[in-house]
């Protein structure tokens, strides 16, 4: 009886506080016309390929589209680029933390994939930011991880990019700044219960919000944040995230028996094959 007290406290909260936003900004409106839209984790279209990588997002771009998660981290200048780890180890020919590297010493390593040392070094965030900006149709999901929001959304509104963004938001506190930072993006927040959406819709206000439901949660966590109107994010992930728990098939299943609008997945090429396969 308290469970569902709960639940209904949550959608109880919410109706009440639902208000119909303003229409989405009009290139994400089109990508989630026929949901899910399919995003690619780290960029890439296979584990095997470079992660945050310019030239795979590139591909990426082009065998999709899809949307493309990156991972934001700052080097010792304060610079930002993509990396997932605080270490170099890794994905680099390198070794230690990124925030103890300067310009010059980052702009030594070589990224590395399931081969080796590539020649491709670490991509910063300005240049991934001037390609997209370049390539009308480029979507982002931005990992900020440890960078300030407002650091990581300074760029994308001078590149004009906020209709095309959403910003991966996981404690209240990195949210409200998200927020607050840029008007116009597509902000996710984590949510795994009807009071963490409830309270979400109240720091988003008018504004539509994105809500990152982990995969495990009960259907009905999804249908309440659907019928509140939220963006619904969730993964095929498994524990270490470089690869899926999920096949490609038990995803499309997913993605089909709940109102799932944006999915993230390590095998995106994969994946879009078999939703087409059972639409």
């Amino acid at each position: 009886m308290k469970r569902r007290n709960v639940i209904f406290n949550g959608v109880v909260a919410l109706t009440a506080l639902w208000i119909v936003p303003p229409a989405m900004a009009q290139p994400l409106k089109a990508a989630l016309t026929t949901p899910p839209l399919i995003c690619a984790h780290r960029g890439w279209t296979d584990p095997s390929e470079t992660e945050n990588s310019l030239s795979q997002m590139r591909r990426t771009h082009q065998v999709g589209p899809f949307m493309m998660e990156i991972d934001l981290a700052k080097d010792a200048s304060g610079r930002i680029v993509l990396l997932h780890d605080q270490n170099v180890d890794r994905t680099t020919t390198g070794h230690g933390p990124l925030a103890a590297l300067n310009l010059a010493d980052v702009h030594k390593l070589l990224l590395k994939n399931a081969s080796g040392p590539t020649q491709e070094h670490i991509p910063a965030y300005d240049t991934v930011l001037d390609w997209a900006a370049r390539t009308p149709d480029v979507l982002l999901m931005l990992d900020i991880k440890d960078v300030p929001p407002a650091d990581a959304l300074k760029p994308v509104r001078r590149q004009h990019l906020s209709d095309r963004v959403v910003v991966l938001t996981f404690q209240e506190k990195q949210a409200r700044e998200a927020f607050k930072a840029d008007p116009d993006a597509l902000i996710s927040v984590l949510a795994t219960t009807p009071d963490d959406l409830a309270t979400y819709r109240q720091i988003a206000g008018h504004r539509r919000f994105a809500a990152y439901i982990p995969k495990t949660s009960k259907p009905s966590l999804f249908r309440i944040a659907h019928q509140a109107g939220a963006i619904i994010i969730t993964d095929l992930l498994g524990p270490t995230a470089v690869t899926d728990i999920m096949s490609p098939e038990e995803g499309a299943h997913h993605a089909r028996s709940l109102p799932i609008d944006i999915l993230v997945t390590n095998t995106p090429l994969q994946l879009q094959a078999a939703l087409r396969k059972h639409p």
